[in-house]
């Protein structure tokens, strides 16, 4: 993922937390997503977050009573994350989550892998190596709830233009150019200096993942799907070992 950890350390690391918005309302929003499917914590629970950026996730499910590992290539989010954690139990490594059965031991109670984390990873081979390592990771019967976004089909002419976010001081567009098993994205980000706009630009690929592989992948390393949601773009899946 060596264009991925450069484009999120050269770019995208910085106005990570600031895509989303006000970080609590994001914490908010992934904490009743949790409980809405009964990830709720108790005693000595585990859970394992993986690509955790700066801890919308980590945190929500802190707060709902788990022990928390959060794993991430950036540093810069990872130190984010730790700013935020306060009291929190909550253990960050940083670290490539293909590697993760080197980086962990087993056992979680739950494992998450959100935030379009799996299309970052370079190829379907590396989805599927992942999946089994999280079932190797769970307790039986533990969970795993997972986001992505589907590329599957392909957009066209202004349509692969799309405005992320905007404010009074900083602009970020993304564009977004298909090959036949990825996309590359290519961010924008205009920043405000003084009267001025200044750019800054960089690209990465992420994979063109259908809701359909990804459920039969996951089917076939032995996870019983539980639930599936589509908001804002996102697919979400609930699924249990």
């Amino acid at each position: 993922m060596t264009d991925v950890a450069h484009h999120y350390d050269q770019l995208l690391a910085e106005h990570y937390t600031w895509m989303f918005g006000p970080f609590e309302e994001k914490v908010s929003e992934q904490q009743e997503l949790f409980k809405r499917w009964d990830i709720l914590g108790e005693g000595t629970k585990t859970a394992l977050d993986l690509g955790c950026g700066s801890g919308f996730q980590s945190i929500a499910l802190a707060n709902l009573g788990f022990h928390v590992t959060a794993i991430d290539l950036s540093q810069r989010l990872l130190t984010e994350l730790a700013e935020r954690k306060e009291k929190h139990a909550i253990v960050a490594l940083q670290g490539d989550i293909r590697n993760v059965l080197q980086l962990v031991e087993a056992p979680y109670d739950v494992v998450v892998c959100m935030g379009d984390t799996l299309p970052h990873l370079e190829s379907k081979d590396d989805v599927i190596h992942l999946l089994q390592a999280i079932h190797q990771l769970l307790v039986p019967g533990g969970k795993c709830i997972l986001s992505f976004r589907d590329l599957s089909v392909e957009q066209h002419a202004l349509d692969r233009f799309i405005p992320v976010r905007s404010d009074a001081n900083t602009i970020l567009t993304c564009f977004l150019e298909y090959e036949p098993e990825s996309v590359v994205v290519h961010d924008l980000i205009y920043t405000r200096q003084g009267e001025q706009w200044a750019l800054q630009k960089s690209s990465y690929r992420k994979l063109r993942l259908a809701l359909s592989w990804l459920i039969t992948q996951l089917q076939l390393t032995g996870f019983t799907i539980d639930a599936q949601e589509s908001h804002r773009g996102m697919w979400f899946l609930a699924v249990s070992k």
